[in-house]
């Protein structure tokens, strides 16, 4: 104890936490000091000048004494503990001041009256203890009675005035004067009850030897053993209802078993007596290091709460279990300097150091260890159902991914107080940074992961799965105009689209306008504007999934913020979101089109042609980006390419998932020859694949009867990625043949088909964007690749099929086959690279996005690898992307908050989601973002430095 007066502490337990709490409130004063009024920011100003010039004190305080190696004196540990008390409380008593109700809370997700708590607690904790070491010598005999005495007394006097108050209330006239003197009276007794209480404590083990002999043995048990337990049972309700296995906890989620068998096997090591052998002694010193890190966790847990426990023991008794952490530091601290010393004289003070150092790192190595696993695999997960490689097998622990996402569906449970609730106190942050990138995992997506890799069964929808529709907009397009402009230097057109939108009825408060429209190859989107206000404000080109995030939470506000979002819903499909739109109030808004040949745009019903042919006609020849990018055809450019005729073949993909059995092998067998009967005209022969969380290939010529029999039925029926995989080799390996796929299964609703549509793989199936699913009725049901998949196809749509298709760039030699239709295409360039510098011209530069792109799509592999890249890269073309959007915000805090999402999202994993969906109600966000994580980290070395130091 006495080695906290060391000057050393003052730098790790006050100046670095300080420091940390300095760096996270600048982050947020950061986000919001636009929107503070006067009042705020004055007080902002005054509260950073005095952290300053305390912090600085404080460390020069403990740098002088440093220099003069000299304990710190009596007088600083008193002016620390009073200054910080003080400015806790003032800090406390003015944070409706400092975050004032007409912030929104989205913005300042962290709780800044907790976390000055959690940040500055140490410090006044370490003036209490260097007191009590101070007024503490080991030479001189010390009473426990008079200590503990003293302790019981406070919350004894503070019950009697609660009683006489209680009864007196009406009678009592406060003023100014009189309330700060009982804020005094209360922050001086608080101080004083765990300095006494503390003392009392510490006393009792430094006359270990006389007072274990006769009670403290029974002291020991219950201080390590009983109140630990006792305190764990009750934070989970045990005495209310609950249970040991409650999901949630007055301070937190401590249900696992885990903690339980923690506490105590740490409350019988700590108990047992000091072993004669050296060997043994080492052998209990290194498991009582192990468990300091799970004394220290609830140390930490409980210090910013401290204060509160003698309210606590006052109004309901039970209070005192918060004082468990405490006691059980103190003891925990106490017996690991007696176990150094006594070492010392049997090893050298490496050994001793290095058995410390180990065992201090143990339980949080062993709990990094734990999350790195279920990282991997979660990642590994997110890796095969949403970025994979075509061209990989995988093979995944389905039994330990399930363990994962049962953890991370507890870890997400709706409570995003740091230190309450169904979440695991610093725990639950670590876990959130680690395994999840301070991001999250929706429901879908995980309900996605649980029938791909576990086979559960999607829920029916209504109406035969038919997708559920967004809610209709409150808001129509009254107006729509545009004004188109050739540029002759890039032989392109620019038009710029404007809309008038107004509610349908003026009754409505605050209405939503959404809409979406299509736009032809070689059409760009390149700039946004809204107007808000008598002013036009120019939306940012952000990350799309921050700038959906920061659109949610600005709706969810209902305040009447002004933000627009504009973002592709598909490869060629554009939404618009306007919101919000007030009673009869016209809103505007406008956005540009970068666009190769005329044509017209069809928006909410109306007709706006954009380019005229008089002016510019289309091009006659291709029109390539830079290098090996990708070549624009128009469509005049594609009818002179040759025509050629492919012979179909069909693909089965038949069910092998967990829900089938071999039974269903000959129904399989029946449905296929039936089909086989009616071959295709000039057909090649059929292919087989085996689906279930794998795609598995019968080899050519091989019997696909024996390979269904012996297929493991595991996992669910993941369709989507069965067919991704067709076609991807489709498209990959240009041939004279293509595929018609028919899937074979009894219910298609088993299948796991994540995506609506398969839109965006639409050049490896010009022929037609039809399949088959071959069910128990023994009829194929035809259903359409490009939209809706889930819904049956009418006969007269089923039968559209192109006969010819055309080859680029030649029939001999073809890379890529276009259907033959009025349409402009794109085709990518092989290998395609991310374009990185720009090349003067907006179009081309569009052209090179648009090409990496499309060929992303069968390449998603390269996602993690290129993400940033690209986003920079449309960023500097100012063309928006499938992984960019345009948001118009309203003010300077908001595009702030944007700025700092977006980091988060770019050093993420690219699968992971920032909220439920693009619709969700109320944020989502990290407490503290992950600074606790450097709380902990520090909190573990100061106690490293604290126990070398002593070994000294």
């Amino acid at each position: 104890m006495h080695s906290l007066r060391k000057p050393h502490w003052v730098f790790l337990v006050s100046s670095l936490p300080v420091l940390l709490f300095t760096l996270l409130c600048y982050g947020e004063f950061s986000i919001i000091h636009t929107l503070l009024p006067p009042a705020s920011l004055a007080l902002w100003k005054l509260y950073g000048l005095a952290l300053g010039v305390l912090a600085l004190g404080t460390a020069l305080a403990g740098w002088l004494a440093l220099a003069r190696r000299q304990p710190l004196g009596l007088a600083f540990s008193v002016v620390q503990m009073l200054a910080y008390s003080l400015l806790l409380c003032m800090l406390t008593y003015h944070t409706d001041e400092l975050l004032p109700r007409s912030i929104p809370r989205w913005m300042v997700p962290t709780d800044l009256t907790l976390i000055a708590w959690t940040f500055i607690m140490p410090t006044v904790a370490h003036a209490v203890l260097g007191l009590v070491a101070r007024f503490t010598p080991d030479g001189q005999p010390q009473q426990v009675a008079p200590n503990l005495g003293l302790a019981v007394a406070v919350p004894g006097s503070w019950f009697i005035i609660y009683l006489v108050l209680s009864q007196a209330a009406s009678a009592v006239r406060w003023n100014g004067a009189a309330a700060v003197i009982m804020v005094a009276v209360l922050v001086l007794s608080t101080l004083s009850f765990f300095f006494f209480l503390v003392r009392a404590v510490y006393v009792m083990t430094l006359r270990k030897s006389e007072f274990w002999a006769k009670t403290g043995l029974v002291w020991g048990i219950i201080i390590t053993i009983v109140l630990p337990v006792l305190g764990l049972a009750v934070n989970s309700g045990l005495f209310f209802g609950g249970g040991f296995r409650s999901s949630s906890g007055i301070f937190g989620n401590f249900s696992s078993p885990w903690f339980y068998i923690l506490a105590v096997l740490n409350g019988v090591l700590l108990c047992l007596p000091g072993p004669g052998a050296a060997p043994l002694r080492l052998l209990l010193f290194f498991g009582r290091s192990v468990l300091f890190g799970y004394t220290f966790y609830f140390f930490l847990v409980f210090l910013p709460f401290l204060p509160l426990s003698i309210p606590a023991i006052v109004l309901i008794g039970l209070g005192f279990l918060m004082l468990a952490p405490l006691l059980l530091f103190v003891v925990h601290v106490r017996q690991l300097s007696e176990d150094v010393a006594a070492l010392r004289l049997a090893y050298s003070r490496g050994a001793v150091v290095g058995a410390l150092v180990a065992g201090l790192a143990t339980l949080p190595l062993v709990v990094t260890a734990d999350y790195w696993s279920q990282r991997r695999i979660l990642h590994q997960a997110l890796a095969y159902v949403y970025t994979p490689d075509y061209a990989q097998a995988y093979r995944l622990d389905s039994e330990a991914l399930a363990a994962t996402l049962g953890i991370i569906r507890h870890h997400k449970e709706r409570n995003w107080d740091l230190l309450t609730g169904s979440q695991q106190p610093y725990l639950s942050v670590y876990f959130n940074w680690l395994v999840l990138d301070n991001l999250m995992l929706s429901d879908q997506k995980m309900a996605e992961l649980e029938q791909v890799f576990l086979g559960k069964v999607a829920e029916a929808r209504p109406g035969g799965w038919v997708p559920t529709p967004s809610p209709p907009a409150e808001a129509v397009l009254q107006k729509a105009s545009a004004t188109s402009t050739y540029n002759a230097r890039e032989q392109a057109w620019v038009s710029w689209v404007s809309l008038e939108v107004a509610n349908a009825s003026s009754a409505v408060p605050d209405g939503e306008y959404r809409s979406s429209f299509t736009l032809p190859p070689g059409c760009w989107v390149g700039d946004y504007y809204l107007t808000i206000g008598n002013r036009e404000e120019r939306g940012i080109l952000a990350e799309k999934k921050a700038a959906a995030w920061v659109f949610a939470q600005i709706v969810n506000e209902r305040q009447a913020r002004d933000p627009g979002l504009l973002s592709y819903l598909g490869p060629d499909s554009v939404g618009l979101r306007l919101y919000p739109v007030i009673g009869s109030e016209v809103r505007r808004t406008r956005f540009q089109l970068l666009h190769k040949e005329p044509f017209t745009l069809r928006l909410d019903g109306q007709e706006l042609a954009l380019g005229n042919e008089q002016e510019a006609a289309a091009p006659a020849a291709p029109i390539a980006a830079a290098g090996s990018g990708p070549v624009y055809l128009s469509a005049r450019a594609k009818k002179r390419l040759p025509l050629v005729q492919r012979r179909p073949y069909y693909h089965f993909l038949l069910d092998a998932s967990a829900n089938t059995d071999v039974g269903q092998l000959p129904a399989y067998q029946a449905r296929m020859a039936r089909l086989l009967s009616q071959p295709l005209p000039g057909g090649a022969p059929p292919r087989y694949s085996l689906v279930n969380t794998y795609t598995t290939s019968v080899p050519a010529g091989a019997d696909w009867q024996p390979a269904l029999r012996q297929a493991p039925r595991t996992g669910g029926f993941y369709l989507s990625g069965a067919i991704r995989r067709v076609l991807f080799e489709a498209q990959q390996s240009p041939a004279p043949t293509y595929p018609v796929i028919v899937v074979v299964t009894d219910n298609l609703q088993k299948a796991v088909l994540l995506d609506a549509d398969f839109a965006d793989f639409a050049s490896a199936y010009p022929e037609s964007e039809v399949f088959y699913v071959l069910g128990a009725d023994e009829q194929p049901e035809a259903h359409s690749l490009r939209s809706r998949s889930r819904l049956s196809l009418p006969d007269s749509v089923a039968s559209r099929v192109t006969p010819a298709v055309r080859a680029w760039p030649s029939a001999a030699q073809p890379r890529a086959y276009l259907p033959d239709n009025e349409l402009a295409a794109v085709v990518p360039g092989p290998g395609q690279p991310v374009p990185t510098a720009p090349t003067g011209s907006r179009w081309l530069d569009g052209l090179g996005l648009r090409g990496y792109s499309q060929w992303q799509s069968f390449h998603p592999e390269s996602t993690e690898r290129n993400r940033v890249p690209f986003i920079q890269a449309s960023f500097r073309a100012g063309i928006m992307t499938p992984a960019t959007s345009f948001l118009a915000l309203e003010n300077e805090a908001q595009k702030a908050a944007l700025i700092r999402k977006q980091e988060q999202v770019l050093a993420a994993n690219a699968s992971l989601d920032t909220m439920e969906d693009t619709d969700q109600r109320g944020p989502v966000e990290t407490p503290i973002d992950g600074g606790v994580g450097l709380l902990l980290l520090a909190g573990a070395a100061l106690a490293a430095w604290h126990l070398r130091r002593t070994a000294s």
